[in-house]
This record gives C-alpha cells, structure tokens and sequence, in this order.
C-alpha cells in the first residue's frame, strides 16, 4: 500500500528541522566525547596521583577514662573490666 497523499517537496519542508536539530545533536555529543578523551588521555598520572592516601592517627578502640556517657550517666568515670573466661571443665576419666 502506498501513502494517499505523497508530496515530496512538503514532506521535505516538514522533516529539514527534525533532521537538522539530529544532526546538530549528533555533532555535539561527538565534539563533547572527543574534548573528554582528550582530556582523559592527554594527562600523565603522577607519582602524587598513585600514592597511597595519607593515614589518620586515630585509634580504635575505648575511650579515655570516663567519656562515655550512657543512659545512667552520673558524670563519674566509668571502667569497664575484661569479662574473666570461664574454667574448662575437667574430661570425664581424669
């Protein structure tokens, strides 16, 4: 089946500016694409660049003596004790 209307010169007229605004599209994202490889690729990496990152001195673990605060916070320094492990219980026949 063909169209029932078919005339060229006004279908022309009606697509020149989809087909520019595309082309134009199309030439932006190419001239983007080329300027970030540029970019990317252009660039030597550094000795600085690879260096590994500078370490914190911060130390894990409980706090200093009395900074934590809780629920029940007096204002007293509180001391947590190392829970003792318990005795093994002795094998049957010893």
């Amino acid at each position: 089946m063909t169209a029932p209307d078919t005339n060229l010169k006004k279908q022309k007229k009606r697509h020149k500016g989809p087909l520019i605004g595309m082309a134009v599209a199309v030439t932006v994202a190419v001239v983007f694409l080329l300027w970030m490889l540029s970019n990317n690729l252009g660039t030597e990496v550094t000795d600085e660049d690879q260096a590994a990152p500078a370490q914190d001195e911060e130390t894990v673990g409980p706090p200093a003596s009395g900074s934590v605060s809780g629920p029940g916070d007096t204002g007293a320094p509180q001391s947590f004790e190392p829970e003792q492990a318990p005795e093994p219980e002795p094998l049957p026949g010893e």
